[in-house]
């Protein structure tokens, strides 16, 4: 397995809160090998469990920021004092980096703690750098939309390998699947390629159930419901 995950899952495997690997990486525990660069390493857990993700992070030494998003725009960071910052009260993606990190910072004009970024590798190798993404769930249930219309049930929705928690391979292409991730730069080659490596491992009640969410959440289509019924 990938030594970034298991840097990372040594870190997590204490912590005392569900936690678990999502994004590029987790496609790769459930393929059980590389299946392309990395240039950052995404972790989740439940909202209600902010504070307590921040405070291990924090305990480790690790630099903390809030991603701030802006409507049309890129985003930005503020940084996160510790667990109880008033700023982590909105919070929905948090940043955590240490020294040899490839994000790099570069204050806003004008502003005192709000940051213009950028990943500067398209290859993460070391423990250096967390996008922390904080879900909802409700019961047993892992919610992928607003209003709560569409949701896993959650022994599918996080798997395990080599006690290694991670998000389903269905789950994290229905999270990859709004327009954003075909057009913004940082995406727009990754997307098509995680799909068309992963469709055909998914087992066949997994596939089922991305094409039909795929169908709910978009009714007037979708390009890769039409490119996998065609």
């Amino acid at each position: 397995m990938n030594e970034v995950i298991l840097k990372a899952n040594e870190l997590f495997k204490n912590c005392g809160f569900p936690y678990y690997f999502c994004g590029g990486f987790a496609l790769d525990i459930f393929a059980g090998k590389t299946l392309r660069k990395h240039s950052d390493l995404d972790i989740s857990t439940f909202t209600e469990y902010k504070r307590d993700i921040v405070k291990l992070l924090k305990g480790d030494n690790w630099d903390m920021y809030k991603r701030v998003f802006e409507p049309g725009g890129h985003g930005a960071l503020t940084s996160l004092a510790d667990e109880n910052d008033p700023k982590m009260d909105d919070a929905r993606v948090i940043w955590a980096m240490k020294p040899g990190s490839p994000l790099g910072l570069v204050p806003r004009e004008g502003e005192t703690d709000l940051y213009n970024f950028v990943i500067a590798a398209d290859n993460q190798t070391d423990f250096n750098f967390v996008e922390v993404v904080l879900d909802s769930r409700d019961g047993n249930n892992f919610i992928l939309s607003k209003g709560k219309s569409i949701m896993r049930a959650m022994d599918k929705a996080i798997l395990f390998k080599d006690g290694v928690p991670f998000l389903a391979p269905e789950v994290v292409m229905f999270l990859k699947s709004p327009q954003v991730y075909f057009t913004h730069e940082f995406h727009k080659n990754k997307t098509p390629f995680d799909f068309k490596t992963i469709i055909p491992m998914l087992p066949a009640e997994g596939k089922q159930w991305l094409l039909s969410q795929l169908g709910a959440a978009y009714p007037n289509g979708h390009e890769w419901l039409d490119e996998y019924l065609t």
